[in-house]
């Protein structure tokens, strides 16, 4: 982008150089060019991401060149003087600029846009010959004009056959990356979630058999079935978005109204005692939610891994400004552990989805000792009042 920007900014100023270095004559004939110019400079800048700007300036510049057109069409009804070389130079620019946007909008503008844009640079391309044959026969004009709209039918093919083969392109690794997502999804299917569904059914049977008289075994197996449970149910809402299956895709694994429960569950099973306090005015949305939760379960997760002498896990949901902030901060009681951003995929991950939603992530040390985990993410102007 920052290159199309500059080859825009050193061309128009080419341009308005030549044009008050090298004048024509008369200089209205520098006009169209001109105006051809500065709009293939704003289709330029402007790009594929602003294709109302691009259109505008696209059919500004063939609009300003039909006009040229039609007005020597009735100021010099028998055509003129011979032009000099630098004003024939300046009538020559003139197609080839337009040729250029007929080019650039096919590439990059929607088709609807495209359509009446490249229309617009296109007929002004056909009619610029008219000014050179005032007083000829109309079919002598026709074929002139049929003529001189070659080049810019062929612009538009170019562009166009550039924009299918990019098309097809991503339609190709669209394609491939549904193959993948579906080899993933019946490889999850068929074997993790075989081999889960086996440990549940073995904690079960644990359950009955070796628990006996013991509470602590038998609510040590109840939470081995539970989180086998539990990772079932996420292995099957994960098949199901691998496979695009809509519904599930648009519905989170977890939300900021599961977070009490997951800390309860966290607690129990193990010796950390966990506060979760919870400041929300308003609705933070679907999206900061599952974010959210996903967030503090791979702090709780870090903790468990990495801190497992931590005594103490404090969670904070509040909002501030227009922004949903989530810590999970633990004690760690002088645990020694490695630096988690690089203990595995967590954390960067993590970081990656909540970038996403346009927000940041930091993790690191407390001065006091243990870990901080804090979450930062934009609440959108939607949300009511709680």
């Amino acid at each position: 982008m920052n290159g199309r920007r500059i080859i825009a900014a050193a061309g128009t100023l080419a341009l308005l150089a030549g044009a008050l270095l090298l004048p024509a004559d008369p200089a209205v004939l520098m006009a169209g060019t001109v105006a051809a110019g500065l709009a293939v400079a704003a289709v330029l800048a402007a790009g594929p991401a602003h294709p109302r700007l691009a259109t505008g300036a696209a059919v500004a510049g063939g609009a300003v060149s039909i006009a040229l057109t039609a007005w020597m069409a009735i100021e010099t009804p028998d055509g003129g003087s011979d032009p000099d070389a630098v004003t024939g130079l300046w009538i020559l620019l003139e197609p080839a600029m337009l040729v250029v946007l007929v080019f650039l909008q096919v590439r990059w503008a929607p088709p609807r846009e495209s359509v009446v844009s490249a229309g617009a640079a296109g007929a002004a391309t056909a009619l610029i010959v008219q000014r050179m044959l005032i007083g000829e026969p109309f079919p002598a004009l026709l074929a002139a004009s049929a003529l001189w709209l070659v080049p810019a039918l062929a612009a538009g093919t170019a562009a166009w056959y550039l924009r299918w083969t990019a098309a097809e392109r991503d339609r190709t690794v669209q394609r491939a990356r549904q193959e993948q997502r579906l080899q993933l999804a019946g490889e999850l299917h068929d074997f993790v979630a075989h081999d889960v569904s086996e440990i549940v059914a073995r904690a079960q049977a644990g359950r009955m058999v070796l628990a006996g008289g013991d509470p602590r075994m038998a609510r040590l197996l109840e939470q081995v079935e539970a989180a086998g449970v539990r990772a079932l149910e996420s292995m099957d809402r994960t098949v199901h978005m691998l496979r695009d299956d809509e519904d599930a895709s648009h519905r989170p694994v977890g939300g900021l109204d599961d977070i009490e429960a997951l800390a309860e569950r966290f607690a129990a099973s193990g010796e950390v005692a966990i506060a979760v306090d919870r400041r929300l005015r308003r609705d933070t949305g679907r999206e900061n939610g599952a974010v959210a939760y996903r967030a503090v379960v791979e702090a709780l997760t870090n903790v468990r891994r990495h801190a497992p002498t931590a005594g103490t896990v404090a969670i904070e949901l509040v909002e501030d400004e227009g922004w949903l902030l989530v810590t999970v901060t633990d004690d760690g009681r002088g645990a020694v552990r490695p630096v988690r951003a690089s203990a595995g995929l967590g954390l960067p991950g993590m970081a990656e989805r909540v970038e996403r939603l346009g927000g940041t992530v930091t993790a690191g040390p407390r001065e006091t000792g243990g870990w901080h985990v804090a979450v930062r993410l934009p609440i959108p102007d939607r949300g009511d009042a709680a």
